[in-house]
């Protein structure tokens, strides 16, 4: 008798939790936890789509459902770096099975948000790097990349710190900069905003709705807020770092502008690396240039994961396109 597959949304938190503490790409921010901080925070309801196999659960995907101009979209909430496809392993002697049973799954699910939703957004894990699915069902295919840093021996990885990120770190310490953890996450509002009063296109999300996930966050014991000031008390940086395991993912940030050339930034993710238990560090995103440049700096290494787009209709594919082209243009 062949297997019967089904996708259908997981009501059971219990169940998906179990689920995903051992599929590949499964980590904090596909659990139960971390969605119920963001659905506090963002409009929209988090939906839990699983894929079963003669009742068991195979495959899954999260994200967010809320409605847009084109429809339902189906995304991977804001301020969640990953949250896209999850696989159970499959017993096998070689890699075909699996990769099979996971094309199998991928597709199903693929085929299922486009079906019930005009534009769906998905950000991968690093763990999956076969987007292929995806894209031979008609979807767009970004990459995205990402630095990790290995913090067992410090000595090596300081040896590995780009020369001008050593210059800013030790600026920082003659001039009296000190690291401390921050409650009052009105610090992370703000400078969170004043980072991006110089740019075009504002922040990705409000810094109220920032403010709120990570009360959350915290709340709920997921996150520590850190931040670095200067000998005079006024606050120059203010990372929220999150602990899942052995890795620490440098969250959300916010930074003082004017106190730039200060080195309290760099200073501030150096001395957090000299204190966590963590092995891992997961800069959680390198894709603007600015950002980038300032995380290479730490000597990491570069990692890639992948971003997904589907499209319920043909027309809603061509707007965004000629929307990002647009875009495009207006950068060149």
């Amino acid at each position: 008798m062949p297997d019967q597959y089904t996708v259908e949304e997981v009501a059971d938190h219990a169940e998906w939790d179990a689920f995903l503490a051992t599929a590949r790409g499964g980590n904090l921010f596909s659990s139960s936890r971390w969605l119920a901080c963001a659905q506090a925070a963002l409009p929209g309801r988090v939906v839990l789509l699983g894929c079963r196999r003669n009742g068991r659960l195979v495959a899954g995907v999260s994200g967010l459902d809320r409605p847009s101009r084109f429809g339902r979209r189906f995304a991977t909430p804001d301020l969640t770096p990953h949250g896209g496809i999850l696989c159970a392993p499959v017993a096998g002697k070689g890699p075909a099975r699996a990769e099979a049973e996971y094309h199998r799954a991928a597709g199903l699910l693929a085929d299922h948000l486009t079906r019930h939703y005009g534009h769906v957004h998905l950000t991968h894990t690093p763990a999956v790097g076969d987007t292929r699915p995806f894209l031979w069902a008609g979807w767009n295919v970004y990459p995205r990349y990402t630095y990790w840093l290995d913090r067992r021996d410090l000595k090596a990885l300081w040896e590995r710190v780009e020369r001008r990120t050593r210059t800013a770190i030790r600026k920082a310490e003659r001039a009296g900069y000190h690291l401390h953890t921050v409650s009052d996450l009105s610090l992370l509002e703000a400078l969170y905003e004043r980072v991006y009063q110089r740019q075009q296109g504002g922040p990705p999300v409000g810094a109220a709705t920032l403010r709120r996930f990570a009360s959350h966050v915290l709340e709920n014991g997921l996150g520590e807020a850190w931040a670095t000031s200067a000998p005079d008390g006024r606050p120059a940086a203010v990372v929220v770092f999150v602990r899942e395991g052995d890795t620490v993912y440098a969250w959300v940030a916010g930074a003082d502008p004017e106190q730039a050339s200060s080195g309290a930034a760099p200073y501030l993710y150096w001395s957090f690396l000299r204190q966590t238990e963590c092995t891992r560090f997961d800069f959680v995103g390198a894709n603007m240039p600015g950002i980038a440049m300032f995380k290479r700096g730490f000597g990491g290494d570069l990692v890639p994961y992948y971003a997904t787009e589907g499209f319920g209709s043909v027309f809603l594919r061509a707007v965004c396109a000629v929307r990002t082209l647009g875009r495009q243009l207006r950068g060149c």
